[in-house]
């Protein structure tokens, strides 16, 4: 089994530092190929990072660990065709190049670096398209040619003969310049494409504002960071207790969708949204959740209760690879008079969630109330239908499951209800 391969299985296995070790490992690849298309390094990355969420919920359908460059590929390809469909493009690469520069002290320096930032994007935009993605792909990765080829599904050879022949085109236009360049915009110069993600969000749910000044001071794209499960800093900040930084996040930008809205408790922006477009009480985040199933994993009951009224659906199935129920969420985030109010408005208590291969696949709303010993809702799930005899993925019932996990309470009364239902 291969270093890549393994890293698959322990994310599968629950272990999220494994995926992060993907992303430091494709970042740059997944970059490059973005650039290839987009022409446009800021879109690029945040093509990158979409790409890396939606690969993360799910890996689960990935059959085959050795086959991961090429179908994290094609996810990338699938979200800057999504960006090329829906974007418009205000800032173009050479844009951006000059943004950069423009930063530099020196006006006479910056404007020098501009004009040679142009013709080097010109020199590879101008490329054929099979060998504008083999350069952006070699020189902005620092890839070697076999992983570059492995990522593009194409022999080794088929590389080789694309980056010759690239390099007989760019040889007029400097193609030692050209390397350097690229490099340079590299998000793994400093570590600091995948590290700050990963920071300020740390320091989001820890309260550390000072630390989350500072790295918006940083790289301002850092306002829209998202983990795997598409919490925001600003989600983490609220739902943690942490009001000085969820100012700051404010401050500094944030402009909360619906789906952050309805995560931190915003039932007033969540009615203003709603009163704009309606449709939006349907749709889902780009994790897969409806604001409604956000509202009831953090438990923000006003809000919850204000969804349901607006008629939201409390039985919508997520489209994240879990694919829980607004009832499944509520119990996860261990939101217990979330999940009372479910099934008080008609929440169907007998579904399955999904995620084959994750922790918890197959459990129904009464094995997470056994898992965590919400005794108090077993006799409701009851009365509303609940399976005691349901098994999840690994085959255990809710009573099993509820003895596992040491939960006496559930335990008994599971074992009582057993008993009524067996003949005298």
């Amino acid at each position: 089994m291969t270093g890549l391969e393994s890293l698959v299985h322990k994310v599968r296995d629950g272990d999220d530092t494994a995926y992060e070790a993907i992303v430091r490992r494709f970042q740059d690849m997944a970059v490059g190929y973005g650039y290839s298309i987009l022409r446009d390094f800021q879109l690029a990355e945040d093509a990158a990072q979409e790409a890396f969420l939606e690969a993360y919920r799910n890996l689960g359908q990935l059959r085959e660990p050795a086959a991961f460059p090429g179908w994290f590929r094609r996810i990338v390809f699938k979200q800057c065709d999504r960006i090329t469909r829906t974007q418009s493009f205000g800032i173009s690469a050479l844009d951006a190049a000059g943004e950069q520069a423009s930063q530099e002290p020196n006006q006479a320096d910056a404007l020098e670096q501009r004009e040679m930032d142009d013709k080097i994007l010109r020199a590879v935009d101008s490329l054929p398209d099979h060998e504008r993605v083999a350069t952006a792909l070699y020189y902005i990765s620092g890839y070697s040619q076999k992983e570059v080829a492995d990522f593009l599904n194409v022999p080794v050879t088929t590389i080789k003969k694309r980056l010759h022949s690239a390099r007989i085109r760019l040889r007029e236009m400097l193609i030692d310049m050209v390397e350097d360049s690229l490099r340079e915009l590299r998000p793994s110069r400093d570590e600091m494409f995948a590290t700050r993600v990963i920071e300020i969000l740390k320091a989001a749910h820890s309260g550390d504002a000072v630390k989350v000044k500072h790295l918006l001071e940083q790289d301002s794209r850092l306002l829209s960071a998202r983990d795997p499960l598409g919490n925001t800093a600003l989600i983490l900040a609220v739902n943690s207790g942490h009001d000085e930084v969820a100012a700051l996040l404010v401050a500094a930008g944030v402009h909360p969708d619906i789906y952050e809205a309805a995560s931190i408790g915003r039932t007033d922006l969540v009615a203003s949204l709603l009163d704009d477009d309606p449709s939006l009480l349907e749709t889902y985040s780009a994790e897969g959740f409806t604001a409604l199933a956000l509202a009831a994993h953090f438990g923000q009951i006003e809000t919850l209760e204000f969804l349901i009224a607006r008629g939201g659906n409390v039985n919508a199935i997520s489209r994240h690879a879990m694919s829980v129920t607004p009832l499944h969420a509520a119990l996860f985030g261990r939101r217990l008079e979330a999940a009372k109010l479910l099934v008080a408005a008609g929440a169907d208590v007998t579904p399955k969630r999904g995620g084959t291969g994750l922790p918890r696949a197959g459990w129904t709303a009464l094995h997470y109330c056994a898992g965590y010993g919400f005794a108090e809702l077993v006799e409701p799930l009851l009365k509303r239908g609940a399976d005691i005899n349901a098994v999840d993925d690994e085959g255990k019932t809710a009573l099993r499951v509820a003895i596992e996990s040491s939960q006496h309470g559930v335990r008994d009364l599971l074992l009582n209800k057993k008993s009524q239902e067996e003949p005298a």
